[in-house]
């Protein structure tokens, strides 16, 4: 896999970093924060789908009983919010802004 991006987000003083393999559209997003104390062990801190419309999605599940754990967050190249799967992984629900 090769880097494609590397990122700073002061907003949750992160950095992340994608990697992509060769031949792929898929990619792995690795997110580091600072001062966050990790332990050999910790469970996944999040997983991440991109959504076309992100209004629509929480609507969506909305409908279904599922509940939103942020507000919507916008930067200027997305837009991000996140909820949690039935064993309490956040999952994050992203949409690009084109």
């Amino acid at each position: 896999m090769r880097l494609t991006n590397r990122v700073k987000v002061p907003e949750t003083n992160a950095e992340f970093a994608t990697v992509r393999s060769p031949d792929s559209e898929h990619y792995i997003e690795i997110n580091w924060y600072e001062g966050q104390e990790l332990h050999s062990g910790d469970e996944l801190d999040h997983i991440a789908f991109e959504v076309d419309d992100l209004n629509s999605t929480i609507t969506q599940l909305a409908s279904i009983g599922v509940k939103t754990l942020t507000a919507t967050i916008e930067s200027p190249n997305s837009k991000w919010t996140y909820v949690k799967d039935p064993d309490g992984i956040w999952i994050e629900l992203f949409q690009k802004k084109v």
